[in-house]
């Protein structure tokens, strides 16, 4: 899947319910803007209801060639202003300002576009990941047109009773080797009393065990999906952090000793990577401050993937390639998802 939401990238392009627009997956047939009787509509100089002014347009796609992230964000909040009750607009909002770390802002815009007309499937396809994220296991369990599995079904409705924690101490650090093919890097997760090297994959949400011999009795098997077997994780460490009740999925092509962890795990945790020290600092809280002296790299997620606005002038690009690992190569970088950014400190 594509790491920055080709929904956005659309809705950039045109935030109308046309064909190949922005707002085009958000459209959904009984909108405000289908039901209006042509004989109401306004004049050319003012959008009609549940569509935006044709600048956006130009604007936005010029902004999202340029990487202009601030200036897209700009056009969407303007569009929305304009057009307040369109669910497609609304939709392509929330659906930015969670990607760019605000997730609880566009859970609730998106939640309110579904409300204004927007199409259900497609903001609940988006808001699956954000509540994952967001570990809101219950607004999960409620979310309307979800297409949610059988087996994910009833692991969200077991973390509902059992929500996701972090224990321990304030903060931990812990090996962390680079690696510069696949993942970003790999770092110690013990498992009851067996280790495995879980390999960083921005692609993936949760934990990823090779089989049920790692972490044997720690992990309650509640289904499967197209992907694998389904199920939560009790406990394990990272440190002297203890996380308890984990989503995992079992993939059974991991060879012995490995495992993945996804970019939302590692992300609660505020880490610090320190890539020439080989070690990872985790955050109980995980928060951290405004780091001063460093850059802040802007994100943007794709639920999954994660994609990173390296230089101003160009549009992101995904954290996983060449371009993306030269920028945090040989750094302390630590991701600040409240702030939207990876702060990168100069090369020691």
């Amino acid at each position: 899947m594509e790491l920055m939401s080709q929904h956005i990238l659309r809705a950039l392009a045109a935030v109308s319910c046309g064909a190949g627009s922005l707002a085009a997956p958000w459209c959904a047939a009984g909108t405000l803007a289908a039901q209006q009787p042509t004989s109401s509509a306004p004049p050319a100089s003012q959008p009609a209801v549940g569509q935006v002014p044709r600048e956006p347009r130009r604007v936005g796609g010029a902004a999202a060639r340029a990487g202009d992230l601030d200036a897209i964000e700009r056009r969407l909040y303007d569009a929305s202003r304009r057009a307040p009750r369109d669910g497609a607009t609304r939709a392509a909002l929330g659906e930015w300002l969670a990607s760019r770390g605000q997730l609880k802002s566009g859970a609730v815009l998106l939640e309110e576009a579904r409300l204004f007309g927007g199409n259900a499937v497609a903001i609940a396809t988006r808001l699956r990941h954000i509540y994952t994220w967001m570990r809101d296991w219950p607004s999960l369990a409620a979310l309307p047109a979800s297409q949610l599995s059988p087996g994910e079904k009833a692991r969200v409705a077991a973390l509902v009773n059992r929500p996701t924690s972090v224990v321990g101490t304030d903060s931990t650090v812990v090996p962390f080797a680079p690696v510069e093919v696949g993942a970003l890097g790999r770092l110690p997760l013990v498992l009851g009393t067996d280790t495995a090297w879980a390999e960083l994959d921005p692609q993936e949400e949760g934990i990823v065990l090779p089989g049920l011999a790692r972490g044997t009795g720690l992990v309650d098997i509640l289904g499967n999906d197209r992907r694998g077997v389904l199920g939560i994780l009790q406990e394990c460490t990272v440190g002297a952090l203890t996380l308890h009740n984990v989503p995992i999925r079992i993939d059974t092509s991991l060879g012995a000793g490995r495992a993945r962890i996804g970019f939302d795990v590692f992300a609660m945790l505020a880490p610090t990577v320190d890539g020439r020290a080989g070690t990872v600092t985790l955050r109980r809280a995980g928060r951290t401050a405004e780091r001063s002296g460093a850059t802040g790299l802007p994100f943007l997620l794709g639920f999954p993937g994660v994609r990173l606005a390296v230089r101003a002038d160009e549009p992101p690009v995904p954290m996983t390639s060449p371009a993306g690992r030269a920028a945090l190569r040989g750094r302390l970088w630590t991701v600040d998802v409240r702030r939207g950014v990876i702060w990168s400190d100069a090369p020691r």
